[in-house]
C-alpha cells in the first residue's frame, strides 16, 4: 500500500547509485531524483565533529550537557521541544552532562534527533554543509536541527539525492574527508549502527558501515562494504511512497544483489582492528 507523509506523496519511487569508492559507477537508476534526506545527513554531522576532533577544537570527553530543547534558527521563534515520537529514551535526563564520545555514540548507532541536534549547535550547520560541499554531493543541504518546525515553514530542510548520498560515503571511506585516524574513527561508529538494510546481507568479518534515515512514507540507506579506500563498494538507495515494510524489502534486496554482483558475498575477512578517536596536539 502506497505511504504518504510530510514529504511523501504516496508516489512509489526508487533511486539508487552503486560505486566504488574511487568513481567507477557500477549501477544507477534515477540518482539525481531528489528526495526529503531524513537522518542521512547525520552522516555529514559526523563527518564534521570528526573534523572538529581532528583540529583539537573538541575531545571526546567534552562535556555536552544533555537536552530535547533547542533554540530555533527562526529569528524570534520560541525554543522548541523535539517531537514526542522522536525522543530517544536511550539519552540521560536534561541537564545530564554527558561525554561528547556518548552524545556521537547515540547520534549514529540508534540515530538520536536530540544527539545530532547537540552535535549541530557544537560544530555548527556551516561546517556540516562544507563537508556536503567537500564530497560533492551538490544537491545536498543540512537546512536545520531536527523538530524546528518554524525553520522548516520557512523552507529550511535536508535533501538529497542517491547519488550524493554514495558521493558523500565515498569520500568518507575513500580517506577524502578526514585524516586516516579520524576517517578509521567514523567508519568504526557507522559500522556499529543497528538499523542494517542495505548492509543485512554482508558476510560476518567483512567490515561494513552504513547511515540510515526514516520518516513516514520516506525510507534511505547509504552503505560501504569492504575494507576501506577506492576499491570499497558503495550502495545508495532512496526511496519514496512505500510502506516501512516494503521499503526496508527493497533496500535489503538491492543490498544483497549489489553484493552479489561485485562478488562481496563471497569474500571473508579477519574482524577490523580497533579504531582509535581522532586526536590533535593542543596548542
Amino acid at each position: 500500500m502506497p505511504a504518504t507523509g510530510t514529504h511523501s506523496d504516496g508516489v512509489p519511487v526508487v533511486a539508487y547509485q552503486v560505486r566504488r569508492a574511487g568513481g567507477t559507477i557500477l549501477a544507477c537508476r534515477d540518482a539525481a531524483e531528489p528526495f526529503y534526506a531524513a537522518s542521512t545527513v547525520k552522516l555529514a554531522v559526523l563527518v564534521a565533529a570528526a573534523r572538529a576532533l581532528e583540529a583539537g577544537t573538541v575531545s571526546l570527553e567534552t562535556k555536552v550537557v544533555s537536552t530535547d530543547t533547542f533554540a530555533s534558527q527562526v529569528p524570534g521563534a520560541p525554543d522548541y521541544r523535539i517531537e514526542p515520537d522522536d525522543l530517544d529514551p536511550g539519552m540521560p535526563p536534561p541537564g545530564t552532562p554527558m561525554p561528547l564520545a556518548e552524545v556521537l555514540e547515540r547520534m549514529v548507532v540508534v540515530s538520536s534527533n536530540e544527539a545530532t541536534n547537540m552535535v549541530i549547535d557544537l560544530v555548527g550547520l556551516d561546517a556540516t554543509n562544507a563537508v556536503l560541499a567537500d564530497a560533492g554531493a551538490t544537491s545536498s543541504v543540512v537546512g536545520r536541527k531536527y523538530s524546528d518546525l518554524e525553520a522548516e515553514a520557512r523552507g529550511a530542510s535536508h535533501r538529497t539525492t542517491a547519488a550524493d548520498l554514495a558521493a558523500l560515503m565515498s569520500a568518507v571511506v575513500a580517506g577524502r574527508l578526514a585524516g586516516p585516524q579520524a576517517t578509521a574513527w567514523t567508519l568504526g561508529l557507522l559500522g556499529r549502527q543497528t538499523d542494517r538494510q542495505l548492509t543485512d546481507s554482508v558476510p560476518a568479518g567483512v567490515p561494513h558501515g552504513s547511515k540510515s534515515g526514516w520518516v513516514d512514507g520516506i525510507r534511505h540507506d547509504v552503505a560501504f562494504v569492504g575494507e576501506p579506500g577506492p576499491d570499497a563498494l558503495v550502495v545508495a538507495v532512496c526511496t519514496r511512497g512505500y510502506a516501512e515494510a516494503d521499503a526496508e524489502e527493497t533496500l535489503r534486496a538491492l543490498g544483497a544483489l549489489a553484493l552479489d554482483l561485485t562478488g562481496a558475498r563471497a569474500r571473508r575477512a579477519g574482524p577490523p582492528a580497533a579504531a582509535t578517536p581522532p586526536t590533535s596536539p593542543r596548542p
